[in-house]
């Protein structure tokens, strides 16, 4: 089972996480899972490989996830959040109803991409994603910072 789904159990059953870009590390409880960019080379990070193309789609589906996530207590007192996500009052009834728990989407979205840069997958390019940032055509509040990808 690779890092990604290992600590996605954990999160699962409700083990805090925290993610960050720039320093290339995951935390899961006290245990730092990635820390500068360097992991467990026993393991794998993630199952599967993308082109750019798809791991755009990729980012983009597990934002609207994310988006439109039931949100908690222990969700909105992240005090880091890179992406945006509709509060309470925005979600339809059906979204309150089937919606995934924001602290489940946040990691699955968070995770994808910091694997993703990790493994070198993402890689920026700016005749695809811009010179300073990324912002998705299909939903403007995506925005991926070059930052984060290139670790600056």
């Amino acid at each position: 089972m690779s890092i990604y789904y290992e600590v996605l159990e954990k999160v699962e059953s409700g083990e805090r996480f925290c993610i960050n870009f720039e320093k290339r590390t995951m935390k899961v409880g006290r245990e730092t899972v990635i820390d500068n960019g360097e992991y467990d080379s026993s393991k794998t990070l993630f199952d599967g490989a993308y082109d750019s193309k798809s791991l755009l789609d990729m980012i983009s589906t597990l934002y609207r996830i994310y988006k439109h996530s039931l949100p908690s207590e222990r969700s909105d007192a992240k005090r880091k959040k890179y992406f945006k996500a509709l509060s309470v009052n925005e979600l339809t009834d059906e979204e309150l109803i089937v919606g995934m728990p924001r602290e489940k989407a946040q990691y699955m979205l968070e995770a994808f991409i910091l694997c993703m840069i990790v493994d070198g997958y993402f890689v920026w390019d700016e005749e695809l994603h811009g010179k300073w940032f990324y912002q998705c055509p299909s939903d403007p509040d995506l925005i991926i910072l070059r930052s984060w990808v290139e670790g600056k």
